[in-house]
């Protein structure tokens, strides 16, 4: 029976991507980014109910210009940001020449970054500093890489500095699911995840936000107050609402929490 629930909504996930991806192909030469945005909003929420997950939680009230900064679980996680405010999102830029996908990426705005290209990862920094400066919100994972949790990887401290540096506000929020299954360790495969998730009769996800954005000139005391945040944060969503399936994926960086 969980097969064929699986195979149900891994069709209509797959059917849903195309049709956001060509509508905002479609949009891209005519429309602004707001009605790009508009459009995958909804589709977010399509997505979820598609995939059977349930979210739960506080949304910020409002947002300005700055980072939002959460834990890194999959490739799902764009799709729960806790805010119906524009922002933008950062990409791998091997899919921006990607037919279809490249454009509907466009016509969100993506930042994009070939995270094996130290050239690459600076220029991109630069850019999110910029669009920043330009008013604008951007999403990012200080991880670096997404995995299992509850608790957060060792954080990349380059855009903590930058915020301090430029007076940026960072706006924190966390995620947490009631399977681990959802956790997407390096080398697993992308459908392997997909089907695991879909065959999953139900699945909540638990969000919590922090209701001040947060700012300090000493990069250092941003990076602690954080990362004090989040522990607290994930250890009560992962006490409240426990993870099945824990260490369902294979990752021996696992260990660190152990």
């Amino acid at each position: 029976m969980k097969s064929v629930l699986g195979f149900i909504r891994v069709c209509g996930v797959f059917t849903i991507i195309l049709l956001g991806v060509l509508s905002l192909a479609v949009l891209y030469p005519f429309a602004g980014r707001r009605i790009a945005h508009r459009v995958f909003m909804a589709l977010r929420w399509v997505l979820l109910w598609i995939v059977g997950v349930k979210v739960s939680g506080p949304r910020f009230d409002k947002i300005g210009p700055g980072i939002l900064m959460a834990n890194h679980r999959s490739y799902l996680d764009v799709l729960f940001v806790p805010t119906s405010d524009l922002f933008t999102i950062v990409g791998k830029a091997e899919v921006k020449s990607w037919p279809l996908i490249g454009w509907a990426a466009k016509a969100l705005g993506v930042l994009w970054v070939k995270r094996e290209s130290k050239e690459s990862r600076t220029k991109t920094r630069d850019n999110i500093i910029a669009a920043i400066k330009d008013g604008q919100t951007v999403v990012l994972f200080p991880e670096g890489t997404s995995w299992e949790g509850p608790q957060m990887l060792p954080l990349k401290p380059a855009m903590f500095y930058e915020s301090a540096k430029h007076g940026f506000d960072i706006y924190q929020w966390s995620l947490h699911f009631d399977s681990a299954k959802t956790g997407f360790p390096i080398g697993i495969n992308f459908i392997s995840h997909l089907w695991a998730v879909c065959c999953e009769t139900k699945i909540n996800a638990y969000v919590d936000v922090r209701a001040v954005p947060i700012s300090h000139t000493d990069g250092d005391v941003l990076i602690a107050d954080a990362q004090e945040w989040w522990k607290q944060s994930l250890l009560g969503l992962s006490e409240a609402y426990p993870a099945r399936d824990c260490g369902y994926w294979p990752d021996d960086r696992l260990k660190i929490q152990a």
